[in-house]
């Protein structure tokens, strides 16, 4: 079997071989300090651990009848004391001991006080000799049980987690907040050291964004470990499709890293870092599919019922009405307490003039009047035979469709403070405040030009098997519009394993999960199962707005006399449908469902312990960062 062959054997064998990753966890627990609920090591500077059980009882009892004639006698042991100096009061052991423990012999432990620690050497010299101390020190790129205790990060439940691993999804949320930090959403400055920016947590808390990158990391990694831990307890498996789908990424990697004429290892060493390898990659995909499974089951096991709506409702009443309202932005000067002063007078004076809708659509031309000049300049560049007239009328028009927002009582845009302003009762239509984005530099003004209404639209929840004519040909028709045709033999031939998968839902037990499950193995609408981007399991339509989807499928979902449960088969232009109704019920009620469903998945993961070893996690770090400069030097260049 040559070297690859041996990747993929093993990168197969580690689900089967998961329970031999975990170090004896019951002897960390000494040296780890809890913080928040996560376990950190104390000592930095992470070695072998190795650790003999001591003695910590006064005495160690044996039953008289285990005893063999080979044990020294109370007389004996007396000799044997005396002759090493000891006073004769530690040293003795009664008679009357004995006989006061039912016939045991009571034993001075402090004869044997030494061997623990002589134990304890001979074990750490014995394994170092034999494996050597970089086995215990220097990460060895691997996984599963060829993962050696130098590449352990963290444990999740018991479950090791490697280096490469760690590289991975550290370097994957570093480069999701850069990226959205180009556009904007996040400040953060690229090119300055992470140490000395700031964020804040989900608590508030100011941290560096290096501490965030690390948070963020952690909490990717325990969540999807712990559904992947919990699915392998429960005996779930990978289906047919999601191993498919694993083996097309890995080859996409390898296309990937043939284009720019590097080996895979050599292309994941370069994005993901040093120790991310093929069986990093695979291994990570196995979990995250199996994890989507079990949360996916998880979520659809919950029963909630109507007290548990009406008790939710009643707590975040204000998450599920919606207000309309007008705003224009000013910049915000921070230069001085004087500058901020006459920014905050000039808003008041912005304040006085509008009355409704239509005057802040009035003081548009004035509050972006440099914008709109500088839009319509740019488009005059584009276009020489564009007037400056229309340039600044096109302009114009690109501001005014800009002055609307809408928000629900969760949405905080601009502030708490703000949001209830909005939502006050006492707040009356025409109202107008504003609010202070420092960091941005502008200050807004808004019009309150409505009271809040609750999110009462219809809306219903599937599960739907597709079972498409050509899938292929649908795939490949792209945004075009033509509509899409298939033979009267791909028609037949999906209708035929429409009816075989429906006839093999009535056969079993016909309940969501069945249905689900069969969903996974078989729709075509791979949007709504876990191998999707939409984080769905099991073909489901969730909280579907009327209009969203085909006639066909509408019209059978929001028909009045359905119930939960029901099954039927649905022909649209895509293919056959089979469906299974959960429900029909306004947006808001809908909201709340999903809503309990994943706090009980959060649930879950606050529930699994989650340790660190923090010098580990240092050097993915450095590998990774490392990497990811020497990655963006190459492509520069």
């Amino acid at each position: 079997m040559d070297e690859k062959d041996l990747e993929i054997t093993n990168a197969q064998q580690n689900e089967e071989n998961n329970s031999a990753n975990s170090v004896n966890e019951a002897d960390r627990d000494e040296s780890l300090e809890e913080r928040n609920g996560v376990k950190y090591e104390t000592n930095d500077n992470w070695q072998f651990e190795a650790e003999a059980h001591s003695l910590t009882d006064n005495d160690i009892i044996l039953e008289e009848s285990v005893i063999g004639d080979d044990i020294p006698q109370k007389d004996e042991m007396h000799n044997n004391a005396d002759s090493a100096g000891e006073d004769e009061e530690q040293k003795s052991v009664s008679q009357d001991s004995a006989d006061n423990n039912g016939g045991k012999i009571v034993v001075d432990k402090s004869l044997f006080k030494i061997i623990p620690l002589v134990l304890a050497v001979f074990l750490v010299a014995g394994a170092l000799v034999f494996l050597g101390i970089r086995y215990y020190t220097v990460p060895n790129g691997k996984e599963g049980k060829l993962m050696n205790p130098g590449s352990v990060v963290a444990t999740v439940d018991g479950y090791d987690v490697s280096i490469g691993m760690y590289n991975y999804y550290y370097t994957s949320v570093v480069n999701y907040y850069e990226s959205y930090a180009g556009y904007g959403y996040y400040e953060l400055d690229t090119s300055k050291d992470y140490d000395l920016q700031y964020t804040t947590d989900d608590d508030g808390n100011k941290i560096s964004w290096s501490e965030f990158f690390k948070n963020e990391t952690m909490e990717e990694i325990k969540t999807v470990t712990t559904g992947y831990n919990a699915g392998l307890k429960d005996g779930i498996k990978l289906t047919s499709v999601q191993k498919k789908t694993i083996d097309e990424q890995i080859k996409n990697l390898k296309n990937s890293a043939s284009q720019q004429e590097v080996s895979l290892a050599k292309y994941l060493k370069n994005n993901f870092g040093e120790y991310c390898t093929e069986s990093t990659i695979r291994l990570m995909l196995e979990q995250y599919y199996l994890n989507a499974l079990y949360r996916g089951e998880y979520k659809l096991k919950q029963q909630i019922t109507q007290d548990d709506i009406d008790n939710y409702y009643s707590k975040n009443k204000n998450d599920y009405y919606t207000i309309n309202f007008s705003y224009i932005a000013l910049e915000y000067d921070t230069t001085s307490d004087k500058a901020k002063a006459e920014s905050e007078n000039k808003a008041k004076e912005y304040m006085a003039k509008i009355k409704d809708r239509d005057s802040i659509a009035d003081l548009v031309p004035e509050v972006y009047k440099a914008y709109i000049e500088s839009d319509a300049k740019a488009a005059m560049e584009s276009d020489e035979s564009l007037s400056k007239k229309d340039a600044i009328k096109e302009a114009t028009k690109t501001y005014l469709s800009n002055i609307d927002g809408t928000v629900t009582g969760s949405d905080t845009p601009f502030g708490e403070k703000i949001n209830e302003w909005l939502f006050s009762d006492d707040t009356k239509i025409g109202s107008t405040n504003y609010y202070i984005d420092s960091n941005y530099g502008y200050i807004y003004v808004i019009l309150k030009t409505e009271n809040a209404t609750r999110l009462d639209d219809e809306t219903y929840t599937v599960r739907h098997i597709l079972i498409c004519p050509d899938i292929d040909k649908l795939n490949n028709s792209g945004e075009s519009g033509e509509k899409v045709t298939f033979t009267d033999d791909q028609w037949t031939a999906a209708k035929k394993k429409a009816d075989s998968i429906f006839k093999q839902y009535n056969d079993g037990d016909k309940t969501e999960q069945s249905f689900a499950l069969l969903a996974e193995e078989n729709s075509d609408d791979t949007a709504s199962t876990t191998v999707g981007s939409s984080d769905n399991f099991g073909g489901l339509c969730e909280a579907t707005a009327l209009g969203k989807m085909v006639p066909e499928f509408e019209k059978w979902s929001v028909d009045d006399s359905r119930k939960y449960g029901d099954v039927g088969i649905v022909k649209s232009d895509y293919g056959y449908h089979i469906m299974f109704f959960v429900n029909d019920c306004p947006q808001y009620r809908a909201s709340i469902i999903t809503s309990i469903k994943n706090e009980a998945v959060s649930k879950m993961n606050e529930k699994s312990d989650l340790r660190l070893h923090n010098s580990v996690i240092e050097k993915a770090i450095e590998t990774a960062a490392s990497s990811n400069k020497d990655n963006t030097s190459q492509t520069a260049q």
